[in-house]
């Protein structure tokens, strides 16, 4: 994949979804950043009935929001609002699996149970 086909991703602002029973998802912000070669998301997750969402669920509803490979799908943190059943998930996704491993810290690459 390359940053032209990253670029064509774009445009899920304002999209909302399900990602389970009682959790839905708002894409708030999306930027497309050429230079390191990443779409970097913000998601809005409502979970009133339930906990935070794990990051491999929400790697996984991203890869399929965006049709892309969640190998390429890295979930930076997930804030949670305090007794309000609502976090926001900073997101990057790579147009290829060498520069990810290039530009992310080594914790977070653990973190998602990619080998260092």
């Amino acid at each position: 994949m390359n940053i032209v086909l990253l670029e064509q991703k774009l445009g899920k602002v304002g999209y909302t979804s399900n990602i389970a029973e009682g959790v839905t998802a708002t894409v708030v912000d999306e930027k497309l950043n050429k230079l390191l070669g990443r779409l970097e998301v913000i998601i809005l997750i409502d979970h009133m009935t339930t906990g935070t969402p794990s990051r491999a669920t929400i790697r996984d509803f991203v890869a399929r929001l965006y049709d892309i490979d969640p190998q390429l799908v890295i979930v930076k943190e997930i804030l949670s609002e305090f007794g309000r059943g609502r976090s926001k998930a900073h997101i990057h996704i790579y147009e290829s699996f060498e520069r990810l491993r290039l530009l992310e810290p080594k914790y977070i690459l653990r973190r998602h149970g990619i080998q260092v």
